[in-house]
């Protein structure tokens, strides 16, 4: 408290404007950093959100190149004991087309039958039914 007293009180008396603009610097700096750290959390918690809508709660990936596979091998997965739950899903890079444009990322997936896998959040309470339109019990 002396120190305070006998030499930085002194100091910041003589020196007012440089004193007040060191520490608006030092506020200003603080905030930056509080901002950038809470911009930093934001967009982490963004990209995993992004990450489980698109990949879903999968915990085991089959994949088999552009190609893809049969059908059957889906049966194959959703027939195995310790499965449960298996979904189908299409991605396709394809190019937009536009000029000075880069390639489109199209992913397909089953809404009616992989509740268990992604959740989606559906604006309105009426639409939280989605019909299966391929469904012959129509």
């Amino acid at each position: 408290m002396t120190l305070l007293r006998l030499i930085s009180w002194p100091y910041a008396c003589k020196h007012r404007l440089r004193s007040l603009l060191t520490t608006v610097g030092i506020a200003l700096g603080v905030g930056i950093f509080a901002g950038m750290h809470a911009v930093g959390a934001s967009v982490l918690s963004a990209l995993n959100i992004t990450i489980d809508r698109i990949a879903g709660k999968t915990q085991l990936q089959v994949t088999a190149g552009e190609a893809g596979f049969p059908e059957e091998v889906l049966e194959r997965v959703q027939s195995v004991p310790v499965v449960a739950a298996a979904a189908p899903v299409i991605e396709a890079v394809v190019q937009s087309g536009l000029k000075q444009e880069g390639s489109l990322l199209i992913i397909g997936v089953d809404m009616t039958g992989d509740r268990s896998l992604r959740e989606y959040d559906l604006e309105d309470g009426d639409q939280d039914i989605v019909d299966d339109s391929l469904s012959p019990t129509r």
